[in-house]
């Protein structure tokens, strides 16, 4: 473990050099726009790299995908993170009502997905060591991935309003069960229960960690939504004057209704 945390600190050292560079360079929108968009496609590279050389090298490209399913559908969270990021590169508003709700998603779901995928990764443990390729290729996936994720904050998109962050938070994790279910149906029709089951979307099944069979998906999200409770209002009561506050306007718009 410790040779995985100095490479990450290394990934993390890199990734403030590049995010100084790009807070000096890019000014404009199209310029940032471009770097949201080009980010999200390095990452996706990093992602389909192995079955890429598969394909080209006339390898066994069909057996690494069976292998690998989370190159077929988005199986885990960061998978859904990636895919938001293009298509939030590709929408060039990013006041629009979607990229408001990706924006959201892409950062609070994103900063705590790619830290965990770098520093607990799940392929270190299992073999803990940076000579496989696969490897190596998740966490620096991953760590494409956060500096996506934090392009966001630094480009002025990520605003703390409680009730915008924690209704898109909810929507967000509707959405994430909603594509686990559909992952997991589709495994288990296609090819067999005992795949879905290997697979595991969102942890829907059955939990990630052995012993502690009750944190599935649904208990996750229910710690994840308090925990977002917590910041969000822990955000409005720094950033917000004293009487803009949520809770502080909680009275008034109960009286309304």
């Amino acid at each position: 473990m410790i040779t995985l945390t100095i490479f990450n600190f290394i990934l993390l050292f890199i990734i403030t050099g590049l995010l100084i560079i790009v807070k000096k360079t890019a000014k404009s929108n199209t310029s940032k726009n471009i770097l949201l968009l080009v980010s999200a496609i390095i990452t996706i590279l990093f992602h389909y790299s192995s079955f890429i050389y598969y394909c080209l090298s006339s390898g066994d490209y069909l057996a690494y995908l069976k292998n690998t399913p989370n190159l077929i559908l988005p199986i885990y969270p960061c998978n859904v993170v990636m895919w938001s990021c293009l298509i939030l590169g590709l929408i060039k508003n990013k006041e629009s009502k979607l990229s408001v709700f990706l924006i959201d998603y892409i950062f609070w779901f994103g900063i705590f997905s790619t830290l965990v995928g770098m520093f607990v990764n799940v392929d270190f443990i299992k073999n803990p060591t940076l000579l496989d390729f696969e490897i190596t290729k998740s966490i620096v996936a991953h760590a494409t991935l956060l500096f996506n994720v934090l392009l966001l904050p630094l480009f002025g998109y990520i605003k703390i309003d409680f009730k915008r962050n924690m209704t898109n938070m909810v929507l967000s994790v509707i959405l994430m069960y909603v594509i686990g279910l559909y992952c997991n149906l589709v495994f288990s029709a296609l090819i067999s229960v005992d795949v879905a089951y290997d697979v595991n979307s969102m942890f829907i099944i059955h939990s990630p960690f052995e012993g502690i069979e009750f944190l599935k998906y649904p208990f996750i999200s229910l710690i994840a939504l308090v925990l977002y409770f917590i910041v969000f209002t822990t955000g409005e009561i720094i950033t917000k004057p004293k009487g803009e506050r949520w809770f502080e306007n909680l009275p008034k718009m109960l009286k309304k209704s």
